[in-house]
């Protein structure tokens, strides 16, 4: 499939970055915001098109621009995605494709099967990249360089559409990796969001523990590196845990259960026993795979 314009509703950092990777490239780039000043400023660098419109406030035949769009892409909290998608369906032309960064799959892809515009293919799609930031200003053309960028496309999916997909991706720098919906919740539940409850968790027990002493003045990088994401946006993560919940209080049972081992480990004083916990957790860690590529797990 040929593509000449790429639509981004949602231009905070990921939304935002694509654009910017996109611009770099050579394709238009209309964007779509809810936020008159964040289009604004994308315009106002030339990362997207003059008639990038306003979400909520467009007339008709502002979102009539969307029609040009060969590839669209919804790059919003979760649980906004469907109702971004109900609403610029009817302009979405017929052989375009669509597809989200929503951290969340299972609940998308099939919520989306609902609203999607006869003859446009959706897959589901989801970079691994970010930071504890949000919001335009925090957009970057190098934000996915040499990350996996997972797409989740079902049995009913075009494998063209799957194809186009994964061209744009290697041109932000990213490694596409395809996989079930139900995979990459299962995966993403371990490696993302468990690492934000931990952090999350982490914080609150040293607010906790902290009665005035200053505690965070004493802290090292240890600290730091393990609560950065800590700083996320809440609302983000409310939808997030909430479409994968299942998955997410999984890992949280696992993440207890290890913890609880530890824990009596300390309390009947065995260093063999710690020492293994830790020795477990090294070589994982040191093993863990550094490559970088295209990985398809159908």
């Amino acid at each position: 499939m040929s593509v000449s314009t790429v639509a981004v509703a949602g231009l905070g950092i990921i939304g935002g970055s694509l654009a910017r990777v996109f611009k770099s490239v050579g394709f238009e780039v209309l964007g779509i915001d809810s936020d008159d000043g964040t289009l604004s400023a994308a315009a106002s660098e030339g990362v997207v098109s003059e008639d990038s419109f306003n979400i909520n406030s467009a007339d008709e035949s502002g979102f009539r621009a969307l029609k040009r769009a060969d590839v669209v892409f919804i790059c919003t909290p979760v649980l906004s995605i469907v109702p971004v998608v109900r609403k610029l369906a009817p302009f979405i032309k017929r052989g375009a494709v669509l597809t989200d960064t929503g951290s969340t799959k299972r609940v998308v892809v099939n919520s989306v099967k609902e609203v999607l515009p006869k003859g446009v293919a959706f897959v589901g799609g989801h970079p691994m990249a970010g930071s504890q930031y949000s919001g335009y200003g925090f957009s970057r053309v190098d934000l996915f360089s040499k990350r996996p960028y997972i797409l989740t496309p079902t049995e009913e999916t075009p494998p063209e559409a799957v194809e186009t997909l994964k061209a744009l991706i290697l041109k932000t720098g990213a490694a596409p990796h395809i996989m079930t919906p139900e995979e990459h919740d299962r995966i993403v539940a371990a490696v993302s969001h468990l690492p934000q409850v931990i952090a999350t968790s982490l914080v609150n027990a040293v607010r906790e523990s902290d009665s005035g002493s200053g505690y965070l003045k004493l802290a090292g990088k240890g600290y730091k590196d393990t609560t950065r994401i800590a700083s996320s946006a809440a609302g983000i993560w409310v939808d997030i845990l909430l479409t994968n919940k299942d998955e997410v209080l999984t890992m949280i049972s696992i993440f207890s259960r290890q913890l609880g081992e530890l824990r009596r480990a300390i309390e009947s004083s065995s260093a063999p026993d710690i020492r293994s916990i830790f020795e477990r957790a090294r070589q994982y860690g040191n093993g863990r795979s550094e490559g970088f590529g295209c990985n398809d797990r159908r």
